[in-house]
């Protein structure tokens, strides 16, 4: 019997390093059988390292009390999240002409009219493409084609989506996991990590969005037809809303103020009697709806932001798979139904992981959302690699090879 294939999913995320191993059963199930998180004690700030040994402590760490638990020694590959604020995307698209006697499209036509549409965006100096997919292909009489191979046609129009990042953040980030001993680690852009995790295939293609709310960045993934059509990120995440009550309410500290927030936080003060107070360690107390405004000030701030992220993709009609909000910062009371009622959506939800097997209580944490769909990015990269399958990778290392496989 052959030994099932060990994974490991990873996540770099601002405050810690979030590690999970999972199996690749007979049965093709993925099964998660270890998972730890690390703090880096600052090593990472909105998706880049300014601390390179302690991201790397706290990578070692991570990886290697999940190894524990999941008992194993050996890995057979490994998928970073990634993401950060100099991270962009684009939308391109091109034409080539099938030169092929019998005009059948080929998979290396497929390839170079995607090449061809990557290589028309103008590149900043440092800048590099960390991931491209296909949203859509075209021939001439026919369009909406979601793979054009062994079809028939004259001319082979890509729609392109592409991911660009500064080249010395993705090569530090590759350098911390070298030396933490992850050699052959592939990268991953987080939206397309969050969205594996926990959207149904149906969901993708009707139109969904996902929204992952970390602690200093939130990042949005749009998508339509399987792919992913828009994505940005904006510079606010859960450490914004414990900062908000630590100001204006004087709690005495970061601290303090998280655990308030985590343990009597809601971002509907209407769902908060005006009497109900909150005691301090110190022997003050604070008002709980006084709390709740603050947080739906800032959560109301937030979400408009994000309504105006989606309206920017340019399909925000066609968004009928809902919102799936991910992330620690997601977990606050009654976010969910501020955010349908701002976003003007009948379904938000807080994401639920699908398709993985094991630890319930890692399956079902939202702080593990992103390492978990790594893991699966992962797991369907190496099957398609078994299957022979050539895909479209990005240019750095092959960071992103077959990940449109997903769609």
């Amino acid at each position: 019997m052959l030994q099932p294939e060990v994974l490991l999913g990873l996540d770099l995320g601002a405050t810690k390093v979030v590690a999970v191993v999972a199996v690749q059963e007979e049965s093709n199930a993925l099964k998660v059988t270890g998972a730890s998180m690390a703090k880096h004690n600052g090593g990472i700030k909105q998706g880049e390292i300014v601390d390179i040994n302690s991201t790397m402590a706290a990578i070692a760490k991570a990886v290697e009390e999940a190894m524990r638990m999941a008992g194993q020694a050996k890995l057979d590959g490994i998928m970073v999240s990634v993401d950060g604020i100099q991270f962009k995307g684009e939308n391109l698209r091109d034409t080539v002409t099938i030169s092929n006697p019998d005009r059948v499209i080929t998979i290396h036509d497929r390839n170079r009219v995607m090449d061809q549409a990557t290589n028309s965006c103008k590149l900043a100096k440092e800048e590099v493409v960390l991931h491209k997919s296909a949203q859509i292909f075209h021939i001439k009489g026919q369009r909406n084609i979601k793979n054009p191979v062994n079809m028939v046609g004259d001319t082979l129009e890509a729609e392109v989506r592409i991911i660009v990042a500064p080249g010395p953040v993705l090569e530090n980030i590759n350098r911390a996991l070298h030396l933490s001993g992850l050699q052959g680690a592939k990268l991953c852009y987080s939206p397309l990590a969050s969205a594996k995790a926990v959207l149904s295939r149906e969901d993708a293609d009707n139109g969904a969005v996902v929204v992952d709310i970390g602690d200093q960045l939130t990042h949005i993934g749009v998508f339509l037809r399987g792919a992913l059509f828009h994505s940005s990120v904006i510079p606010i995440g859960g450490t914004h809303f414990t900062r908000d009550i630590a100001i204006t309410k004087h709690l005495g500290g970061m601290g303090v103020a998280e655990r308030i927030k985590r343990v009597f936080g809601t971002v509907l003060p209407t769902q908060v009697i005006p009497e109900e107070m909150i005691d301090l360690d110190d022997g003050r107390q604070v008002s709980r709806r006084e709390i709740a405004e603050v947080l739906h000030a800032r959560c109301v701030e937030l979400f408009n932001l994000v309504h105006a992220e989606i309206e920017k993709s340019g399909i925000i009609q066609e968004i009928h798979g809902g919102v799936h909000l991910v992330g620690g910062g997601a977990l606050l009371l009654h976010l969910p139904n501020l955010a349908q009622t701002i976003l003007a959506r009948t379904r938000v939800v807080l994401g639920k992981v699908f398709g993985m097997q094991g630890l319930q209580q890692v399956v079902e944490n939202p702080l593990y959302t992103n390492a978990l769909g790594a893991a699966k990015i992962l797991s369907e990269d190496m099957a398609e690699s078994q299957h022979g399958q050539t895909g479209n990778g990005g240019l750095i290392d092959d960071i992103m090879r077959k990940v449109r496989g997903w769609f």
